[in-house]
């Protein structure tokens, strides 16, 4: 059997309906030496029973018996991922026709000692991300750091070599790409590429955005119990270089790190950490408002935060 050259990977979670687009947005590319692997994150929908609707032999289908989240999703891809460099495709995006092949041209090309290359993504409200658009330049530690303290949006489409997670994974929990990115940059080296590869959507009704209910008490305490942990490691592994040359990314870790205190009824802690904030964080004035709010009034900060996630 051919080794494929690209593993995609798909999360996927009660996505009955988007999935068919990302997963035919992937079969339909001219370049076709790769392999496609969903994982279902323990959907409700009938997400498994569309994906077995399709009998391409490059889809594998991978099931979680307990919903784990996005990232252990992508670790449980990438452990069964056979292709020397892994796609990331979410469930509501999708490829751009010739994406394959153009991600494989710079794959081939003098791109130096490089570990993970992005593109960029045209969202279905109009917009391009990352924005500011990247120079294409070889981005180590402080390059990435330079990069996420301008970046406004940092959306983007990845392609990894395997190899890198072997030492670096996604986090085993809820939280989303903030830490792995760090670590990830602290060993290897990026390179963000100026040309745009796939469509992003938001039509999805679970997403995290516009039109999704708010969470379950059980929920937030889970996410807000991973955040605590894992904005605790970026600040004990990346605090003083976040401090020094990204300020911006440095006083919403904290900030994130004291609401989710909050948010879970540990106020010592959180008040403990709310010192830190003050004494070392380039002060944010929406920031302060919301940690006052939150220490104040926790259920009207969750309210809050929820109407403008509403409103996208």
């Amino acid at each position: 059997m051919n080794i494929p050259f690209f593993s995609i990977v798909i999360p996927v979670y009660n996505r009955q309906r988007e999935i068919r687009r990302a997963v035919e947005s992937c079969l339909a590319q001219e370049y076709s030496n790769f392999e496609l692997i969903l994982v279902d994150d323990a959907s409700q929908d009938e997400s498994r029973t569309v994906i077995a609707t399709y009998s391409d032999p490059r889809i594998r289908l991978i099931c979680h018996e307990t919903n784990r989240g996005q990232c252990p999703a992508r670790n449980t891809g990438v452990a069964a991922a056979k292709g020397e460099w892994i796609v990331f495709v979410d469930s509501d995006h999708a490829l751009k026709p010739g994406a394959l092949g153009r991600i494989g041209h710079y794959l081939e090309s003098d791109l130096g000692p490089v570990d993970r290359i992005g593109f960029m993504q045209d969202w279905d409200t109009g917009i391009t991300t990352p924005q500011p658009a990247p120079d294409g330049s070889l981005l180590d530690y402080w390059g990435w750091l330079r990069f996420i303290q301008s970046a406004l949006l940092s959306d983007f489409l990845l392609c990894t070599r395997r190899s890198t997670f072997d030492s670096v994974k996604w986090a085993d929990s809820t939280i989303l790409e903030a830490e792995y990115n760090l670590d990830f940059a602290q060993r290897f080296t990026s390179r963000l590429i100026p040309e745009t590869l796939s469509i992003q959507y938001t039509d999805s009704s679970n997403r995290l955005t516009a039109g999704h209910k708010r969470p379950s008490r059980t929920q937030l305490m889970r996410r807000a119990g991973d955040e605590v942990d894992s904005k605790k490691r970026i600040l004990e592994r990346h605090g003083e270089a976040l401090r020094t040359f990204a300020p911006r990314i440095h006083e919403m870790t904290y900030r994130v790190l004291v609401l989710s205190c909050f948010i879970r009824g540990e106020w010592i802690e959180g008040l403990n950490h709310a010192r830190h904030y003050f004494l070392d964080c380039k002060i944010n004035w929406s920031g302060v408002g919301s940690i006052a709010l939150a220490g104040i009034w926790t259920e009207g900060f969750l309210r809050v935060r929820h109407q403008r996630m509403m409103r996208g």
